[in-house]
């Protein structure tokens, strides 16, 4: 048996959110994940409710773990949820990883969702902010957690650069989900292509992953909400969804 985990930055409340808001409908119902890993969610003043509130509903799923920004969807039971607060910048604002200990198929997933500084030029820092994640990561496991884990969210940095590679080679064994199963493509995650993308925006970039632990395996990885293949834009950023299966 396998199971989904989508990640996407939501990028809050910009309009036009009523069509953006169809067009991640559209597509949860045709991916359903079993795990929504979300950055930028935030009030929905329009509707009274928070963003992950109205993705859940639109999963139907019933499980919510939610921090300033980051929420994580899902239908598995939660058995513990934390948040760990990482370095704060000048000229950004306080970042966070927020994990969610999970019940799936009987066996315990530790999933971790974060959303690391956006400066282009906070390079090193967006390292040091990896390096804080992994060490909550590594700390629950000391601790007696899962030894599944999957780390979501929107890195804003290359597959080369030291905030990404710091995850590759962390001691958590963690494999880059996309790469894995498509070493050839580029897999851009925010591109000039993207009409939610500004005008001024000039590169193609991947800087949204799913990584996993050894301990699951990579059925099938793809980059969605990308305008391709029937997915709507639903954000400035595309999706990325990866179906699992434990080994």
């Amino acid at each position: 048996m396998s199971f989904g985990v989508l990640t996407l930055n939501l990028w809050n409340v910009n309009e036009p959110l009523e069509a953006r808001y169809e067009a991640l409908a559209t597509g949860l119902k045709r991916l359903r994940p079993e795990i929504v890993c979300l950055q930028e969610a935030v009030d929905d003043l329009r509707s009274g409710q928070c963003q992950f509130d109205v993705v859940a509903r639109m999963c139907g799923h019933a499980h919510i773990v939610h921090h300033d920004g980051l929420a994580i969807v899902c239908s598995n039971p939660v058995i513990r949820s934390t948040h760990v607060a990482l370095p704060e910048f000048p000229g950004d604002q306080q970042r966070w990883a927020l994990s969610a200990e999970l019940l799936i198929e009987g066996r315990p997933v530790l999933v971790t969702d974060t959303h690391l500084a956006s400066h282009e030029t906070l390079i090193q820092e967006r390292k040091t902010q990896s390096e804080i994640v992994l060490e909550g990561i590594k700390r629950q496991g000391l601790a007696g957690g899962p030894k599944a884990k999957i780390l979501c969210g929107d890195f804003n940095d290359t597959a080369d650069s030291p905030a990404v590679q710091t995850v590759l080679d962390g001691g958590e064994d963690f494999q880059d989900a996309f790469a894995e199963r498509h070493p050839d493509s580029p897999g851009f995650t925010y591109a000039c292509r993207n009409r939610y993308v500004d005008s001024a925006w000039t590169m193609d970039e991947r800087i949204d992953y799913i990584f996993a632990s050894r301990d699951l395996a990579i059925k099938d990885c793809s980059i969605v909400f990308d305008g391709n293949n029937g997915f709507d834009l639903a954000s400035d950023h595309f999706g990325v969804f990866c179906s699992f299966a434990f080994r």
